[in-house]
Order: structure tokens, then C-alpha cells, then sequence
């Protein structure tokens, strides 16, 4: 298992390397098209450009057009993979107080109500010790699943909204919004 967080993580650091390589890249790409828009708006418009500086100008162009998925993508699998530890805790946790508050069954009652074969009642004796490990563990991995799918979930929708809230407007919105 530590093999697997080892890989994990040395994967997510290549990702956020290689992020921060294309953020660079992309940047001179955007500085650039923010000095040709400066001089254009300069050119045409220019009364729609007071009271902005050449600055003020450069990171509301930045803000408008950076791409922010990759951005958000990468800082969600970094989330999941570091919430694994606390979600897994929390869901044993949930197992064992739904097994003490008799909201879950244990898994010793699953094995004893399993129909093996053609028995019209299940009894003890038709699961042997291997059978019944397997139906628990069976039983576990079900809430597992689905916790940890929950889990997922909850950070995609977060970082959705935050994505979403977020999002700039167009160029001139932001411009006329910087200027007040």
C-alpha cells in the first residue's frame, strides 16, 4: 500500500511540474496578446482605457484569458489523494458506530443470512470460516465503494462551484469593473 501512495504521489508532483512548466509558457503567451489588445484599445478606444494603467491592464487581460481547469483538476486529485487517509478513518468509523447503534448489521449477520445452494434456511454451518471472510469483506468494500465515491463527489462539486464563482466575465466587463 505504500508502494501505491509512493507512485501516487510522485505522479501528482510530475503533473504539478509539468503544470507549472505550461503556466509559464502560457503566461508569455498571454503577456504577449495582452500587449497587442493594450495597443489596439490605445488605437481605437482610447477613452474606454482611462483611469486603467498598462498593469491593471495585464492582469485583468491575464485573468480573463489564463486557462483555470488544468489549474482545478490538478488541485482536485491532489485533494482526493490527500483526503484518502481521513476518508477511509471516517468510514470505519461510520461502519463501527452503525454496527453499535444496530443500523448496519455485522457482518456475522450477513453470513448467517446467506443462502448457499439450494437451503430454504440459511444456518451457520453452510458458510465456512474462508466463506465468511469473504462475505464480510465483501460487505465492507460495498460501503467503501460508495463512501469513497461520495467522498470524490464532495470535492468535485467544491471545487465545481469554486471554478464556476470564480469565472471572470469578458474583457470589457472586467476592464469597466476594474476601473470602479
Amino acid at each position: 500500500m505504500i508502494g501505491f501512495f509512493v507512485f501516487v504521489a510522485f505522479a501528482l508532483a510530475v503533473a504539478a511540474g509539468a503544470y507549472w512548466w505550461w503556466r509559464r509558457k502560457i503566461a508569455a503567451e498571454v503577456a504577449e496578446g495582452a500587449a497587442i489588445e493594450w495597443a489596439h484599445y490605445r488605437k481605437t478606444d482610447p477613452e474606454f482605457l482611462e483611469g486603467v494603467s498598462e498593469e491593471k491592464f495585464r492582469e485583468v487581460y491575464a485573468r480573463v484569458h489564463t486557462p483555470r481547469f488544468p489549474g482545478y483538476a490538478l488541485a482536485m486529485a491532489v485533494t482526493f489523494f490527500a483526503s484518502l487517509p481521513v476518508t477511509f478513518a471516517a468510514l470505519v468509523l461510520f461502519l463501527m458506530i452503525g454496527e453499535k447503534l444496530g443500523l448496519a448489521p455485522a457482518p456475522i449477520e450477513i453470513v448467517q443470512a446467506v443462502n448457499l445452494g439450494e437451503a430454504k434456511s440459511p444456518e451457520s454451518w453452510q458458510c465456512n470460516t474462508q466463506c465468511q471472510l469473504q462475505v464480510a469483506a465483501s460487505y465492507a468494500g460495498f460501503y467503501y465503494f460508495f463512501g469513497m465515491l461520495a467522498s470524490w463527489l464532495l470535492i468535485v462539486a467544491f471545487f465545481m462551484r469554486r471554478f464556476h464563482a470564480r469565472r471572470p466575465g469578458y474583457i470589457r466587463d472586467e476592464i469597466i469593473r476594474a476601473r470602479e
